[in-house]
């Protein structure tokens, strides 16, 4: 199952809401009646987010202990990946029994008649997760819907910015491609399957989209880490009462990045690194209601 030729087929919102999900570590439950469907589309969005290292739960680890050795890492050293976990179909019922942190989950329920049986699995993963997004793959259809959460409270202008950069250089890097290889096919006489054939650039379009979504979100990433060392250093400060702040703007100059606004940045440093630095800016009022839906989740 390709992400790409999913969220071609859904709505803007919907496929905002999973990459925003995957960048805020929002547990991802997939709900299908294909186990092997499921489990691919595992693999797919646990790759979107490459920065972060993949482990498999019952692959990887098993017990509490040993996840939580997994994370230890995490807490002394933030230079260390974080952690995203995949959860197989055939394992997934015993995880949801095991374990009560679930950030970074994706994880996946095979189900024999979903439109009967989703709700009660719902119920049951809301006792445990409050907050998720869950994914209904059924048949030829697919229907997302961020639990516990009013999705239109969230703000997802940096997701569409990203998926329309996608959408828009992807289509010219074919047209050029395209251009290139019609203006020396143009005088000769080839037969017209040939030439469909020659143009039809769908493989190589897909893994255009893979490419750019990989830079958009390590420009992202690297952009934030760069804001979290120099906000971490001016908290360090702060810890000497010297009172330091900064405003938005100068931040953004510093690390050289405007394709997000800072209060995305700050959201995802939250979640990212355990950090909320949202009293540091001069324009406090603003700073501290970042992304206030957040604070429901951590």
């Amino acid at each position: 199952m390709d992400f790409f030729r999913i969220i071609s087929d859904l709505k803007k919102s919907d496929s905002s809401m999973i990459l925003y999900s995957l960048l805020n570590r929002i547990p991802i439950v997939i709900i299908g009646e294909d186990t092997n469907e499921i489990d691919d589309f595992l693999i797919e969005l646990s790759e979107l987010m490459h920065f972060r290292k993949d482990v498999v739960f019952y692959t990887d680890f098993i017990s509490i202990e040993e996840y939580q050795q997994l994370l230890q890492n995490e807490s002394i050293d933030y230079n260390s990946q974080r952690t995203q976990v995949r959860c197989p179909c055939g394992v997934s019922n015993k995880c949801i029994n095991y374990f009560n942190n679930f950030d970074s989950w994706i994880m996946g329920f095979e189900m024999k008649n979903v439109k009967k049986e989703v709700h009660s699995l719902n119920i049951y993963i809301r006792s445990k997760i409050p907050i998720f997004l869950g994914i209904q793959i059924i048949a030829n259809s697919i229907k997302i819907e961020l639990e516990g959460i009013n999705s239109k409270e969230v703000d997802f202008t940096f997701e569409q910015n990203v998926l329309q950069k996608i959408s828009q250089d992807t289509e010219k890097a074919v047209i050029k491609m395209k251009r290139v290889l019609s203006e020396r096919i143009k005088s000769e006489k080839l037969d017209i399957d040939l030439i469909h054939n020659l143009l039809d650039f769908e493989v190589e379009k897909q893994e255009l989209k893979k490419n750019i979504l990989k830079s958009e979100i390590q420009n992202f990433f690297s952009a934030s880490k760069r804001a979290f060392f120099i906000l971490s250093r001016m908290n360090l400060l702060n810890g000497f009462e010297m009172n330091t702040r900064i405003g938005s703007k100068t931040l953004l100059e510093t690390i050289d990045y405007d394709d997000a606004s800072i209060e995305r940045i700050i959201a995802f440093i939250r979640k990212e690194w355990g950090e909320d630095f949202s009293e540091l800016f001069e324009n406090g009022k603003k700073a501290n209601a970042l992304d206030s839906m957040q604070s429901l989740w951590g």
